[in-house]
């Protein structure tokens, strides 16, 4: 009788516990219901106007990304506790050899996504480190960042910072790591939209103090709109190795102010960048240094710029055609009008307008030669009638 009693008190305690475990498994969310889905229909309800719907299905968004990585976080903390499984270390290798003995599928199909997404040198080939960096990743910096564009349709300037701000410091998560570079100039822009000096001051404090900077603005009286957009450009070029490349700048300048008509072709032959998110921010520091009289270094963001796109460009164009070479600046601008995207994507940043203002700003800065071989060349090939007409322009003058 004791026996049975002990044995059902036993079974009790079993069951009670197995049914407390059973109620803390995170439910897996449904097909209809990922945090990517419901992003994207958020998305589509803003391009719609529908920013209400679009608001709600953002944060439904965040809701759904934080159920998915509570429970690959289960997943894998479940698929890792066994002792057998800790006693293989810390290496993937050799953890993923056991998993598979002990057809741990959902684990190993978890880890496996996040080295072909990432790679082991990303986590310092440690899956506690995998495991560590994938509880932080319940934050969704995309959908952030929506809500961020809604409060600023809204009016609601220091709202939209403020997701603006959630979403740059959390872009270790980005799904996409160029967006990124959207959100960035989209906090400078709105910081200059907001048009009222307190308000572009706290804006732009948040993008730069969060990088380890102090905006001169907060340490005086006198508030300078231009001197803080500049800084928030800036911040974003941080990432452009070669713009802080003082000898690489100097080597193009070099070249540039040699003023020889041959070196318009021997410019894109010599020189290589192949960063492109840089280019919106150098086209915008270019007309804002130009606008205040810095012509050197207006002239620099305009040369980096053309370098820039020139090597993306250029890239594109080998992968499609393994016969084309560099012959001249002319043959690369009628290779580019073969090609629409590649026609819409330069618009779309500024490249065929950095390429005037590289001629212009030589131009302007009395290197002649040189500036009317880059007109004549865009005039009779640019891929964009506005600008080849705008280089023929500056040929008859």
């Amino acid at each position: 009788m004791r026996i049975f009693k002990k044995t059902a008190t036993v079974c009790t305690i079993s069951l009670a516990f197995f049914s407390i475990c059973a109620q803390s498994v995170p439910k897996r969310p449904e097909t209809g219901e990922v945090s990517w889905r419901l992003l994207e229909n958020a998305q589509v309800f803003y391009d719609a106007s529908q920013y209400g719907e679009a608001m709600n299905m953002a944060n439904r968004a965040k809701d759904s990304r934080k159920a998915e990585i509570d429970w690959e976080v289960f997943i894998l903390e479940s698929a890792l506790a066994p002792l057998e499984v800790r006693r293989a270390g810390d290496d993937f290798n050799e953890v993923l050899k056991v998993l598979k003995n002990r057809d741990e599928h959902e684990a190993i199909s978890l880890i496996d996504r996040y080295l072909k997404l990432y790679g082991e040198h990303f986590f310092d080939s440690s899956v506690q480190k995998m495991v560590d960096w994938v509880k932080s990743k319940s934050v969704y910096p995309e959908a952030d960042f929506l809500i961020g564009k809604i409060y600023q349709l809204e009016g609601e300037y220091p709202m939209a910072y403020t997701f603006y701000e959630k979403a740059r410091r959390e872009r270790e998560f980005l799904d996409i790591p160029g967006t990124q570079y959207e959100i960035l100039y989209a906090m400078v822009n709105l910081a200059r939209e907001s048009g009222n000096a307190e308000d572009y001051e706290q804006a732009l404090r948040l993008v730069l103090d969060s990088d380890g900077r102090i905006l001169s603005a907060g340490k005086n009286k006198n508030f300078s709109a231009a001197e803080d957009y500049e800084q928030a450009l800036l911040l974003i070029l941080d990432n452009d190795g070669k713009y802080k490349d003082d000898v690489f700048k100097s080597a193009f300048l070099k070249i540039l102010d040699a003023d020889k008509e041959s070196d318009a072709d021997r410019f894109f032959k010599l020189f290589r960048a192949d960063t492109t998110g840089s280019l919106t921010a150098l086209y915008e520091l270019g007309n804002a240094y130009q606008a205040r009289g810095k012509t050197q270094k207006a002239l620099e963001c305009s040369a980096l710029g053309s370098i820039e796109a020139f090597t993306h460009i250029f890239e594109t164009l080998s992968e499609r055609d393994t016969d084309f070479e560099f012959q001249s600046y002319t043959n690369f601008l009628e290779e580019c009008g073969k090609y629409n995207d590649i026609i819409e994507w330069g618009e779309k940043n500024h490249v065929w307008e950095l390429m005037f203002q590289l001629a212009d700003r030589l131009n302007e800065r009395g290197k002649k030669k040189i500036a009317q071989s880059f007109f004549e060349k865009m005039a009779k090939a640019m891929p964009i009638e506005y600008w080849k007409a705008e280089a023929a322009n500056k040929i008859k003058r």
